[in-house]
């Protein structure tokens, strides 16, 4: 065998084994996150940052979300990006206790205008329940902030039952009655929520 034919033999073998290397790396998985890297960042954090966010005493009785913010020097879009994750969070919980107090409230009341046409009462739960989330989310406030060791900002945020009775309560083309059941059942389910709390704490 010739010594050019040689050279191309191995500087073709070399091209192969590089193209094998390269193939595989790129079936390998990325390195997922340490514990310890994880404990890090949650070294010193208040318990509404790692468990529910009602744990707090400033919370009780009230809707609340957490929301964070990582990867941005700038503490006003930090701020304004961990407050909108809180309140997505609210918005997603309130919806589905506005959803749920409505369906009980269908389910003890016969032959209420709002609630008549059986094949519509999905939907006009559903929709209604959309109106007093999106009216009653401009009550939310910060209640709490903190920022973790790696520089990620995170809020506590909630709702209050007057801030949400007041809202519902100006909501225009709500009957009396579905404003008075929306009202009470919020109030109700947050007691009952405060209770629940305290009697696990007392544990």
């Amino acid at each position: 065998m010739k010594r050019d034919e040689k050279w191309r033999l191995a500087i073709c073998g070399a091209l192969a084994l590089g193209l094998l290397v390269v193939l595989s790396n790129c079936g390998t998985p990325a390195p997922k996150l340490k514990g310890a890297q994880i404990a890090r960042e949650f070294e010193g954090a208040p318990c509404w940052v790692i468990e529910a966010c009602d744990c707090s005493k400033k919370t009780r009785g009230m809707i609340c979300g957490v929301g964070a913010m990582t990867g941005t020097a700038n503490p006003a879009l930090a701020r304004n990006s961990a407050t909108a994750r809180a309140t997505t969070n609210i918005a997603r919980s309130l919806q589905i206790h506005v959803e749920s107090w409505l369906r009980d409230y269908q389910a003890t009341v016969t032959g209420d205008d709002e609630f008549n046409v059986a094949a519509a009462d999905e939907q006009v739960v559903i929709d209604t329940a959309k109106q007093i989330t999106d009216v009653t989310l401009s009550g939310v406030e910060i209640v709490e902030t903190w920022i973790s060791k790696t520089g990620t900002l995170y809020v506590l945020a909630a709702l209050d039952t007057e801030g949400f009775s007041d809202s519902v309560g100006r909501i225009q083309n709500l009957s009396e009655e579905i404003r008075r059941a929306v009202i009470e059942r919020a109030e109700r389910a947050w007691s009952e929520q405060d209770e629940a709390i305290e009697e696990y704490r007392n544990r």
